[in-house]
């Protein structure tokens, strides 16, 4: 269960005074493209991250919690609604990092499309 969700890269958040209860999920929209037919495409990577032990005792296990629950929100991003979808290929990768504990997870990239209903130009004329 995620308990904090931040909307900026932890490399922004790790060394702030205070910290976000951990797991963590960390998002960052890191670039995009306007496609024909008013589709948006926002390439958004994540991290799921949570404390694994002073010396990295529980690396194996928090990973691989961290891993499922990516697979969760790949799923509910996939099923849910309607109204955009995400890229069918989702690439991860472990990522571990020693502060005063080790915070281990996963980090994965994926492309999340929506269709503008807007028909209308915004440009003024």
């Amino acid at each position: 269960m995620i308990k904090s969700v931040i909307a900026s890269p932890p490399v922004n958040w790790l060394f702030w005074n205070e910290q976000p209860e951990f797991p963590n999920a960390s998002f960052d929209i890191a670039n995009g493209q306007y496609n024909a037919g008013r589709e948006l495409v926002y390439t958004i990577e994540m991290w799921l991250l949570d404390k694994s032990g002073v010396d990295n005792e529980f690396e194996y296990d928090v990973s691989n919690a961290m891993h499922l629950v990516g697979a969760d929100v790949v799923n509910v991003l996939r099923q849910q609604f309607k109204q955009y979808s995400i890229s069918t290929s989702v690439s991860w990768s472990k990522v571990e990092e020693k502060f005063e504990d080790y915070l281990t997870g996963v980090t994965f990239t994926f492309d999340f499309i929506v269709v503008n209903d807007y028909t209308a130009c915004d440009v003024p004329n």
